[in-house]
């Protein structure tokens, strides 16, 4: 009788445990890890077969008429990168996405001129609040929020001719694969993908 009752009990919390149970299934939808072949991506980049005449790039002078300083971030490198023919030293560049002959590149600038022009391997769109998550906003004393405000203000009501367009967020992703530098350049709603040789 007593075994009988074991038996009972014993189904009952196999039958619980069965019931509680949630089995998960692979999925094909599952997102894949993000693997490279970079050897491949760098064999088919092809250097620009163009360049800027002294080093000027030509919608420059618009932007600046348009924006109260340079809108491009500052990128400072502390290592060579290599691009097939082209070793840029380190050092401090502004770096600007341009679309050329239906190719996008990033220049490379110094002081203003055109140093070096690399294509980008794919472009992207940058998600919604990426740019909330990855630069925290500095918390602003008393006189520094009623000046922002007031240009904001300034901003709005006179437009262009006050140079007050807000400037485009930027970050920059430099990250180490291998026998390659991976870098990933985020500006305004686009990133880019831009690949180079180590030393």
């Amino acid at each position: 009788m007593a075994n009988y009752k074991y038996k009972i009990l014993i189904s009952f919390f196999v039958f619980i445990l069965f019931w509680t149970f949630h089995p998960s299934f692979a999925n094909e939808n599952i997102p894949k890890s993000d693997i490279k072949n970079y050897d491949e991506i760098y064999t088919e980049l092809q250097e620009a077969d163009f360049e800027y005449i002294f080093g000027i790039d030509p919608n420059q002078a618009d932007e600046y008429t348009k924006y109260m300083r340079s809108p491009y971030p500052l990128f400072r490198s502390g290592v060579n990168l290599i691009f097939k023919s082209k070793i840029i030293p380190p050092g401090y560049y502004l770096l600007t996405p341009r679309e050329k002959n239906g190719k996008t590149y990033v220049l490379f600038k110094e002081n203003g001129k055109v140093s070096y022009t690399i294509p980008v391997y794919k472009e992207d769109i940058v998600l919604e609040d990426f740019y909330e998550d990855k630069i925290p906003k500095p918390k602003l004393t008393k006189a520094q929020e009623i000046r922002k405000k007031t240009v904001d203000f300034i901003g709005k009501k006179f437009g262009k001719s006050t140079q007050r367009t807000p400037l485009p967020n930027a970050y920059i992703e430099f990250n180490d694969a291998g026998i390659y530098w991976d870098m990933v350049l985020y500006y305004g709603n686009k990133k880019y993908y831009l690949l180079f040789k180590k030393d």
